[in-house]
């Protein structure tokens, strides 16, 4: 390899020189967080909330349109039902069979215990219009379906239990891996002490442990909920395997998000009630979200439970013999029976199911191009949200100014707000907007932005959390300045929390159904593409779990390589 001349070195190291003396100016610095507020105001949470100004600025329309057409508020009040119901169920029994499993992770060491945790993330990967077919097949009763898999259960015919059945593959991990990170974070000597004491196992948890572990319980209840309200794809072509008629509150706005366009592009004049509907569904949906992580948070966190009571022989008889062991069966038969093989019962599906003239009369074109605009929109919105993200969380974190926790706090919103709600309103707000030409599929990156936004900050704050700010301090003492000491102190602690965040963006994002619909249904993403093969009016149930397994194996490899590159890295720095 050439050397570098001594002169070309020299000016290599003058431009580094003062290009760290330029950023380093203050003035410099307040420029780049006011553009990083600017951005998140203008392009991440205003349009996210936009629908609301839409609702009151159009409330004579709405008010005309829906709210005095008992019909279409049927329909309205008939979704938000089902979601209600779906969501509060789930969460509480996520909770139920997630938290013994997440203790088992945190407080126990065993074999193969790194291959169990792969294995939890595993439904992550697969994108929830995939889950959503899969699941039917295994519980539902399908009478379009051709091919009936074998091992398949076949016996849900309603729509409220299917949806619940469906929404555990979903919210299940993600509860699981809130739990064990917090638990994990807990120190686990007071515990102890209880036990050398006289207390139980069971005892020295409940009293113990768990009130300083409300905290915990609070996120996984936010994530299961956020995560249940949200979901449109996965609902959508469970609803459909089984031949149901009803509809959840998302898939509602993206029926009728499908119906408005399809009259545009006809040329024809949309139903009065589509988009005032719409937007009061969404409404509804976004003031319903906020509630009920409100009363989640409000419940675990203030909750007036009988901690210090003890009950030593009771409690003894729980902690010891098989009491432990039928919990443990128990959550993970769960984990097993409703989670794991209900999301790739598909792949059985398949294999039962192929043959060289389905393979040759698929339509490879338009699969290859929904591939393609997923992961394109997924880089994207990944690689913006990492460039922006990251400063946001060291704003919320590192400075010392009130408005750092208002930042906190609104940093969450695009989070809890359903995606199709979410969808709806970018849309709303880009298309009424005269700065940019309408385009759709910047309206479908910049919907994606706002949804995969929280996940960078959020697993940034947690990893900055870890790291003393006295470490920084060290470094600008001995001179560094500010970017010298983020990129040498800070960025090899919080670069896997960046890389986690990355991780949970991207997946999410390639695999979203209900924000993609709501803001273009033209947009033939990958799950669109999947909804669109089981809804259509000529199903092709074997191409849509091919297309599901083809976008997991995608995912999964992108992910690997990029884990791989991470951990490369590290180990040659060390």
């Amino acid at each position: 390899m050439a050397l570098i001349p001594s002169s070309h070195q020299q000016q290599l190291k003058q431009f580094q020189t003062r290009f760290i003396e330029y950023v380093s100016k203050p003035s410099v610095s307040y420029t780049w967080y006011f553009f990083i507020i600017l951005f998140f105001f203008t392009l991440v949470l205003f349009p996210t909330i936009f629908v609301l100004i839409y609702a009151v600025l159009e409330f004579v329309i709405i008010q005309s349109e829906v709210l005095s057409n008992p019909t279409i508020m049927s329909e309205i009040l008939e979704a938000l039902m089902y979601s209600i119901a779906v969501s509060v169920t789930i969460t509480i029994v996520d909770l139920i069979f997630g938290l013994p499993i997440a203790w088992i992770l945190v407080r126990k060491e065993f074999r193969f215990k790194s291959i169990l945790n792969s294995i939890i993330e595993l439904p992550l990967a697969v994108p929830t219009a995939g889950l959503g077919f899969s699941v039917a097949l295994f519980w539902g009763v399908t009478p379009n379906v051709p091919v009936k898999p074998f091992f398949a259960l076949n016996f849900v015919r309603d729509a409220l239990p299917i949806l619940i059945l469906f929404h555990f593959t979903t919210t299940f991990p993600y509860v699981i891996r809130s739990l064990a990170a917090i638990l994990d974070e807990i120190d686990i000597t007071l515990e102890i002490a209880a036990r050398t004491c006289g207390a139980s196992k069971f005892t020295a948890a409940r009293t113990v442990t768990l009130p300083l572990f409300r905290s915990g319980v609070a996120t996984a209840m936010v994530l299961s909920l956020a995560k249940s309200l949200s979901d449109t794809g996965g609902a959508m072509t469970v609803l459909a395997t089984i031949g149901s008629l009803k509809q959840t509150s998302t898939v509602l706005i993206g029926n009728w998000k499908g119906d408005y366009q399809h009259a545009i592009a006809a040329g024809k004049e949309p139903l009065g009630y589509l988009l005032p509907g719409m937007a009061f569904a969404s409404v509804l949906m976004i003031c319903i979200a906020l509630c009920l992580v409100f009363l989640a948070k409000i419940l675990a966190k203030q909750a007036k439970l009988p901690f210090r009571r003890v009950f030593p022989s009771i409690e003894w008889r729980i902690s010891e013999g098989t009491a432990p062991q039928a919990r443990s069966i128990l959550s993970f038969g769960f984990l097993v029976f409703f989670v794991l093989i209900p999301s790739f019962f598909l792949v059985l599906y398949i294999f039962q199911g192929i043959s060289i003239e389905k393979l040759l009369t698929a339509d490879w074109f338009l699969f290859s191009q929904s591939i393609l605009l997923s992961v394109i929109v997924a880089t994207v919105a990944t690689l913006v949200n990492v460039c922006l993200g990251v400063p946001m969380a060291i704003l919320i974190t590192r400075k010392n100014h009130p408005f750092s926790r208002i930042l906190d706090a609104l940093v969450d919103i695009p989070y809890v707000v359903p995606s199709a709600a979410l969808g709806f309103s970018v849309g709303l707000f880009w298309t009424t907007q005269i700065i940019f030409p309408p385009n759709e599929l910047f309206f479908v990156i910049m919907a994606h932005i706002s949804m995969t936004f929280p996940f960078i900050v959020r697993n940034t704050i947690g990893g900055l959390a870890e790291l003393d700010p006295a470490y920084e301090d060290a470094a600008r003492s001995l001179g560094a300045r500010p970017i010298q000491a983020f990129h040498h102190v800070t960025l090899p602690v919080v670069k896997f929390s960046i890389i986690a965040g990355a991780i949970m963006s991207f997946t999410r994002s390639i695999g979203e159904t209900g924000a993609t619909l709501a803001v273009s249904p033209e947009s033939i993403t990958a799950p669109v593409f999947i909804v669109a093969l089981i809804t259509g009016a000529e199903p092709d149930y074997f191409f849509a779990a091919l297309t599901t397994v083809i976008l997991i194996l995608i995912s999964s490899l992108l992910i690997f390589v990029l884990r791989a590159k991470v951990t490369k890295k590290g180990k040659r720095k060390a």
